[in-house]
């Protein structure tokens, strides 16, 4: 693909962003902290951002002009849903009190600095995006997407030392991935209508996050779900309703087979990442190791199924954690050892094993009953593992 010209005043306002996120969130901290530097310096230096992107010459999106009205409510909807998605996840999972103030100077205040931050952050990302395309391109608005990603994410949040697979799964799905789609949505959106739509969408979230009272207190799992699978959806649906009003009555020829394609893998990873929680009744695991043989082969995926404990019996399969194992066993029950005052403990073994295991495992340790098995489905998971492996 051959890159866009890059005029002069595109690297100068570029160099200009840049410049100003770094000191915002890198050089005033250190500088100047507290409140002040983050209640007042912050949105005025955000707000001076804005204003000089205002005094520009203006460059609106790709869709006609008569398509902006609608595309900011396209924006806003999926706003609305990716919050309604968010509430249903916190009646699943709990809620929690926001840490912001609602006392009329903390609202106040609150939407100072929401409001600038959004305006020098959306006008900058349109003009910069739209300075250059004047058709529909995908490159431009990615490339943005990385750079805003970037200063948005937290760095203490990024994994240094423990780059551990859990340690970096953890971080893609609460932080890096909710993060870099929501930005992607933005500049997509940017691209298409300019800094309006973009607007909608990222200032309904942000309202929501900030003068909400209560908030869903999902755990990482859920959140990468919810904050994933809208903006990715939302971005097709988008596309497809501009292209078809653009085009009435004829063929899809702009047909985004690449971006439908992405939305099936990511959405279906996230969810595989759901499952692997246990955010649903069951959850698959793989098998690393031959002790099941020959029932379950190494790379075999097993479908574990919560189970009250005290149903289980001789002969099941179950899947217990051990404190000299970090990685839950997958064994048979061979007995069952009443306890003084109720309960019983159980003994296990693996079907390739001549004997039990050491030691009994108790209720507590017990996470549910293997119901299904999937031959060979593993074999990848166990090569990012080793990939990851210290």
């Amino acid at each position: 693909m051959r890159l866009p010209n890059l005029p002069r005043d595109w690297l100068w306002v570029f160099c200009i962003v840049i410049t100003a996120y770094l000191f915002i969130n890198q050089a005033l901290p250190r500088i100047s902290g507290g409140s002040v530097a983050t209640y007042l310096v912050k949105p005025l230096l955000y707000g001076l951002l804005a204003f000089y992107i205002l005094r520009l010459p203006r460059y609106g999106g790709t869709a006609p002009r008569r398509l902006r009205g609608l595309l900011i409510k396209l924006a806003f909807g999926a706003a609305a849903f990716q919050i309604y998605l968010a509430v249903v996840a916190g009646f699943l999972d709990k809620f929690g009190k926001s840490p912001n103030s609602f006392s009329m100077k903390g609202i106040l205040i609150n939407l100072f600095f929401v409001g600038m931050s959004l305006a020098g952050t959306e006008l900058t990302r349109a003009w910069l995006i739209n300075r250059l395309l004047r058709k529909s391109a995908t490159f431009l608005p990615v490339f943005i997407t990385l750079v805003y990603t970037f200063f948005m994410l937290p760095l203490n949040q990024i994994p240094t030392a423990d780059f551990k697979l859990e340690t970096v799964t953890r971080f893609l799905g609460s932080s890096l991935l909710p993060v870099f789609m929501k930005n992607l949505l933005a500049s997509f959106l940017a691209l298409w209508g300019g800094a309006l739509p973009a607007l909608a969408y990222r200032g309904a979230l942000e309202a929501f996050d900030w003068f909400c009272p209560v908030l869903p207190d999902l755990n990482w799992a859920m959140k990468a779900l919810t904050a994933t699978v809208v903006p990715m959806v939302g971005m097709v649906v988008i596309h497809e309703i501009i292209i078809s009003k653009q085009h009435p009555g004829k063929a899809r020829k702009h047909s985004n087979k690449g971006l439908v394609g992405w939305v099936i893998t990511g959405v279906a990873a996230v969810i595989a990442v759901w499952f692997s929680l246990g955010v649903f009744p069951v959850r698959p695991t793989v098998i690393s190791s031959g002790s099941m043989r020959p029932g379950i082969e190494v790379g075999d995926i097993v479908i574990v199924a919560k189970q009250n404990p005290r149903r289980l019996k001789v002969g099941d399969i179950v899947q217990y954690r051990s404190k000299s194992r970090e990685i839950p066993t997958v064994h048979r029950i061979v007995g069952i050892t009443p306890q003084e005052g109720g309960g019983a403990v159980f003994i296990t073994k693996g079907d390739a094993n001549r004997q039990p295991d050491s030691g009994p495992v108790y209720p507590e340790q017990v996470m549910g009953k293997v119901v299904s098995v999937v031959p060979k489905v593993g074999w990848a998971s166990i090569a990012i593992k080793q990939l990851f492996a210290k």
